[in-house]
């Protein structure tokens, strides 16, 4: 069939060139065709032919999107993603704790003291408990924002709160108990009511009966020291100060009265700061002052002193000063532990026990003492006798460490006591952060290497192909540890180790597709038309191996979120990021990673979904670069 002519301004018909060429004016600009065989039509500029182009090469790009949506698995993968990514980014939306934040926590705590050890009770509330005093089988404990509980057959029942103020003692007097707190409260709880009041503004800090229950003493911050009638306390008088006996200190250094316990000729012992020792005595009055020697200048938290006259005070580094008499002198004991001791209990029977923080428990067998194990490490601050079984109560906030599941820690908490769910919730960052970006470096480097090697063949070929043969020579951890120890541990030196060893696979994947593009008529006549090999490379071939490309950005998506965390469970990651093989490092460093499952388990899942879904959606994309799976 007879091709048409066309004549320029001068007459002369267009030349004619061979069909298999595509159709190509004397002065080099291309005819518009639909598409020349086995590429894009070359057009004119502004020509609907650039629009068709355009519009094909967006239908390419779309490709592996149209994949992975008729793919059920793809799509659950693709979703998947989505949902880590989103928790990426939303993470201090997600968290509910700050992953690096030392969690503390308070709670009634208490523990009894039974023939086969300490056991830890359930708590008692969310407020700390500071004292307990005992009579018989029934005793009373306070804590925090004024809770006050008491203990009969066997159970705990919570008292009518009279004040919202911390209270630090209390102490059974006649009838009823007597507790003081912070800030100069005093709370009488009565055989039918129950009533605050206060006495000054100084912090008191022990309570206890005088006189046979027809009075108490009260002591605190300051050295400050009252006498309280009994009467005024039952009149249900607010302002005790005014109806109190405020008694003078012999030392007079402003030093904290800590504790203080009757003896049994009437008189009371007082213990504070820096080994300071008072005792009172009555003298038909309020009573008078004197300060006692003891043989330590120790910090004083506790004292207790039985019937028969022995008594036990306990202080700060494991101070245990003991007498087993009235006139018996003080004597100061070894101690199996140095850390704080804040309550005492004495008895009859040559038996004692002392308690402190976390969780130390000390116990006097009529030799010497011994530490009991706990099982604990919250603090714990007084210590009575019940009925015929020891209770301790607590706590200071104390470090929540290696705590279980609970709706507090949906995934527990480390040896460190921080949040596992807030911790896995920020590793994603990192996962993700390392995954897209080290993908993305080792797609550009590993597409433009194929590309240059595809379409120049020769030299460039035979250079290029024998890096990656050393490449692939180079194994992972080794390089990137070397990379660790020439440059400080960071982010960027795990992106490097991952993009600068794994492009190899994608270069050689894209080369030998773009040596079977290079032959392909439209390139030809690309290089016809006077493209240059740049616009050739980018602008013809890149697009025709676009699906590939995103093909391999998936498979190695998987691969980088895999290496890295391989870096960083080897302790090679940064060290101030928190990344999911990060948490699994320090579990393994704590030595609690055998037992503590929840540490272990949650990143370990993390990993293995995220990579499960990019492999899902990889697996769809494999249509691309096997055609034989099309028509499955």
């Amino acid at each position: 069939m007879a091709r048409p002519r066309s004549r320029d301004p001068a007459g002369r018909a267009d030349v004619r060139l061979p069909t298999g060429a595509g159709d190509v004016r004397a002065d080099g600009g291309a005819r518009d065709r639909d598409e020349l065989p086995g590429g894009p039509a070359l057009r004119s500029p502004g020509s609907a032919g650039e629009a068709a182009m355009r519009s094909r090469y967006l239908a390419q790009a779309l490709m592996p999107l149209r994949l992975v949506l008729r793919d059920r698995l793809a799509l659950t993968g693709l979703v998947i993603l989505v949902a880590v990514i989103v928790m990426a980014v939303g993470a201090p939306l997600v968290a509910t704790h700050d992953p690096r934040a030392i969690i503390e926590r308070s709670e009634g705590s208490w523990m009894t003291y039974e023939p086969d050890g300490w056991r830890l009770g359930e708590a008692i509330g969310e407020e700390p408990l500071y004292a307990i005093a005992a009579r018989g089988n029934e005793a009373i404990a306070v804590g925090a924002a004024g809770l006050v509980v008491r203990r009969s057959d066997g159970a705990w029942e919570q008292r009518e709160r009279v004040t919202d103020t911390t209270l630090t003692a209390v102490a059974l007097v006649g009838d009823g108990a007597v507790a003081v707190g912070r800030g100069g409260v005093v709370v009488w709880y009565g055989a039918g009511a129950a009533h605050a009041a206060s006495l000054g503004s100084a912090d008191l800090n022990a309570v206890a009966g005088v006189e046979d229950g027809g009075a108490v003493l009260v002591v605190g911050a300051g050295e400050a020291v009252w006498y309280v009638s009994l009467a005024a306390l039952e009149d249900g008088a607010t302002e005790l100060d005014e109806r109190a006996v405020a008694l003078a200190s012999p030392v007079g250094r402003g030093m904290a009265l800590n504790a203080l316990a009757t003896d049994v000729d009437g008189s009371a012992i007082i213990v504070g700061e820096r080994g300071l020792a008072l005792r009172w005595a009555a003298d038909g009055s309020a009573g008078a002052l004197t300060q006692v020697m003891l043989p330590t200048f120790r910090d004083f938290n506790g004292i207790d002193v039985d019937a028969g006259g022995r008594a036990l005070i306990v202080g700060e580094r494991g101070t245990l000063l003991r007498r087993e008499g009235v006139d018996a002198p003080w004597v100061e004991d070894p101690t199996p532990d140095t850390r704080a001791l804040r309550g005492a209990w004495i008895g009859p029977e040559r038996e004692a026990f002392a308690v402190g923080r976390n969780g130390v428990a000390l116990r006097f067998d009529g030799e010497a003492w011994q530490r009991d194990a706990t099982g604990t490490e919250r603090h714990f601050l007084d210590v009575a006798m019940v009925g015929d079984s020891a209770i301790a109560v607590g706590s200071d906030p104390f470090v929540d460490k290696l705590a279980p599941p609970s709706r507090q820690h949906w995934f527990g908490t480390d040896h460190l006591g921080r949040d596992l769910y807030s911790q896995n919730v920020y590793g994603s960052r990192i996962a993700l952060l390392v995954g897209f970006l080290g993908a993305s470096l080792v797609v550009l480097i590993g597409t433009n290497v194929g590309l240059f090697a595809g379409y120049y063949r020769g030299r460039t070929d035979s250079i290029l192909m024998r890096i990656v043969d050393v490449m692939y020579g180079i194994p992972f951890e080794p390089f990137a540890m070397i990379l660790v120890l020439l440059f400080d541990p960071s982010l960027m030196i795990v992106i490097l180790a991952i993009s600068l060893l794994t492009w190899r696979t994608v270069a050689r994947l894209i080369r030998s597709q773009v040596l079977s593009l290079a032959e392909r008529p439209f390139v030809k006549a690309a290089r016809v038309a006077g493209a240059s090999d740049l616009r050739i490379i980018y602008l013809h071939i890149a697009p025709n191996v676009l699906p590939l490309v995103f093909l391999e950005l998936a498979i190695i998506l998987g691969a980088s979120i895999i290496a890295e965390a391989t870096l960083s469970f080897l302790g090679l990651g940064p060290p101030q990021s928190i990344s999911w093989g990060g948490i699994l490092h320090n579990a393994r460093l704590s030595g609690a990673w055998r037992t503590a499952w929840w540490w272990n388990l949650p990143p370990g899942a993390f990993i293995m979904i995220t990579v499960m879904a990019v492999f899902f959606i990889s697996r769809a994309l494999e249509v691309i670069a096997n055609p034989r799976l099309r028509g499955r």
